[in-house]
């Protein structure tokens, strides 16, 4: 069961974390071996929209967009509560330290970000708030990694290349002419590049098809359908790892460390239950997300950090194993959120952590809430799942998705009281006519607006839902994935049980614990956490002070 091996630092995982950790490690004059699990490489970044949340990043200063360390600082610090200890100031304060070096380097490698200039953070009412902090890979010409595209999550995936700025427009294709022509535009460049010979990747597979290129570029060797099954440790630390490869198993050795990327827990059942105490949930992460790295790391005696956590995610049920996100759903004006009793009971245009937590805490695991809209709503703006008739068919069927000509009876296919419906459609009308939320003050924030309709007045995500048929389709507390796991330091260095550090094990995105604790600081605050810790483990391995200046 050994192996000979030029290599001295091994990656399991072929996410974002992953590559940058492998890609940083070779900087800095290591030799990484990358495995995965999986017969694809990418993760649940390929899958993800591919942005990263960066306070200060250099595309903010050559734009000359306002943002500070000062700002940044205060706005984590909130965000983390007063209660954080050292341990987790330490880490959110590495996070925004190192998250713009991480870029850096990237670009310096070949990345080619560009900034979503509008984006709000997630929570704007909160001292320190920006907008403009995200940024993500330019589209990406699946081409230009030759065999390699082949083996990419979703490398089949025809979908035009946009980035995130563009969703908004896409989803509001409906209503008006100009909005139109914009997506026709998109859709027929698409088609022509495609027929073209072109391979376009946009959101989450064009970073990971960036970041492969650098690893390709960089020689950096990758094992796919390789899984990572034992720690090997000599003398309190790491040395080397044991994987697994169609049943044939093999030493690797690791002298500068290991690098356990391989995601979270969130599609082992048993790991839910134990440390979340969850026996439903409904997870949009990938197949392959079972625990794999939160299982060998506490085998040797690793810490544990946040394990009840996840990225929360409202997602509409499509089929007994199949969610939907709910993004824009949630915001557009025409639809609104009930409970089980048929009253509304949040700002349902909140980010999708803060709703999907509320939801859960307000027992949408254990009864259905529902998804109130309204005919114009969906005649007038474009979703993934319910603008597509045969998704909506396979809904209905399942009873996911009720149709009908009043509200009255919409709640009776619901099992909601008719009367009490009514009530609560009528209030929010009043709402909606007036542009002012009484109740829950939705779409009064930068964030509420985001995902709204700029052109619908007085509100932008205030909209009477009057115009028949009525929908209603269950809306779950689903999630991303998990959050926490193994705990780790400011270096991404695993921590023992006695709070002391692995020697040569380290951590970075879902396999550890969030830096931001239980909140979701803005758009791609997963993926940049991800990538700033796997590109500080690297840094830390190889004993580097500090990125290479531009």
């Amino acid at each position: 069961m050994t192996g000979k091996d030029n290599f001295d630092f091994i990656v399991a995982g072929s996410g974002a974390a992953g590559l940058v950790g492998a890609i940083a490690a070779r900087r800095c004059g290591l030799r990484p071996l990358i495995v995965e699990k999986s017969g694809q490489w990418g993760g649940t970044t390929a899958i993800s929209g591919g942005v990263l949340w960066v306070p200060q990043n250099d595309l903010m200063k050559s734009e000359g967009a306002q943002d500070s360390s000062e700002a940044a600082h205060s706005y984590l610090r909130a965000l983390i509560g007063q209660e954080a200890d050292a341990h987790a100031i330490a880490k959110a304060e590495a996070f925004l330290q190192h998250a713009p070096q991480m870029a850096r380097m990237l670009a310096q490698e070949g990345v080619r970000w560009i900034r979503t200039k509008d984006h709000p953070d997630y929570y704007p009412e909160m001292p320190g708030s920006s907008i403009g902090r995200t940024i993500e890979s330019a589209p990406f010409d699946g081409r230009r990694l030759g065999e390699r595209f082949k083996t990419m999550r979703l490398a089949d995936l025809d979908l035009p290349a946009i980035n995130s700025g563009q969703y908004g427009t896409l989803t509001r294709a409906r209503t008006s002419p100009g909005l139109f022509l914009a997506a026709a535009r998109v859709m027929l460049g698409h088609k022509i590049r495609t027929w073209l010979g072109a391979k376009p990747l946009g959101n989450g597979r064009a970073l990971v098809a960036a970041l492969m290129k650098i690893a390709m570029e960089q020689e950096i060797p990758i094992r796919l359908s390789t899984r990572l099954v034992e720690l090997i440790c000599e003398q309190g630390a790491v040395t080397g790892v044991v994987v697994d490869s169609g049943g044939k198993r093999e030493r690797l050795n690791a002298a500068a460390g290991v690098l356990l990327a391989a995601g979270g827990f969130a599609r082992n059942a048993g790991l839910r239950a134990s440390l979340q105490g969850r026996t439903q949930f409904w997870t949009n992460a990938i197949p392959e997300d079972e625990g794999d790295a939160f299982t060998l790391g506490t085998a040797i005696g690793a810490g544990r950090e946040l394990t009840e956590g996840c990225w929360w995610m409202p997602s509409i049920q499509t089929g007994p194993d199949q969610n939907g996100l709910a993004l824009g759903l949630r915001a557009l004006p025409g639809s609104i959120i009930v409970d089980a009793s048929a009253k509304r009971y949040m700002n349902e245009a909140r980010s999708y952590m803060a709703t999907g937590k509320i939801m859960y805490e307000h027992g949408a695991a254990n009864e259905r809430h529902w998804l109130i809209m309204d005919g114009r709503f969906l005649k007038r703006y474009m979703f993934a799942e319910l603008s597509q008739k045969s998704i909506r068919d396979q809904m209905l069927e399942n009873g996911f998705l009720h149709r009908a000509e009043t509200l009255s009876a919409l709640a009776v296919k619901c099992g909601i009281d008719p009367a009490i419906l009514q009530n609560t459609i009528d209030r929010f009308n009043g709402f909606a006519r007036h542009g002012v939320d009484e109740d829950f003050r939705r779409g009064q924030t930068a964030y509420d607006c985001y995902w709204a309709d700029p052109n619908h007045r007085p509100n932008p995500s205030l909209g009477e839902i009057r115009t028949p048929p009525f929908w209603a389709a269950v809306v779950r507390p689903g999630d991303l994935g998990t959050n926490g796991g193994l705990k780790t330091d400011h270096h991404g260095c695993v921590l023992g049980t006695d709070e002391r550090p692995i020697a040569g094990l380290y951590a970075a995105g879902n396999a550890s614990g969030s830096p931001f604790r239980h909140t979701y600081p803005g758009a791609g605050a997963t993926i940049a956490a991800a990538a700033t810790f796997g590109y500080c483990a690297a840094m830390h391995a190889a004993g580097c002070g500090s990125n290479r200046q531009a």
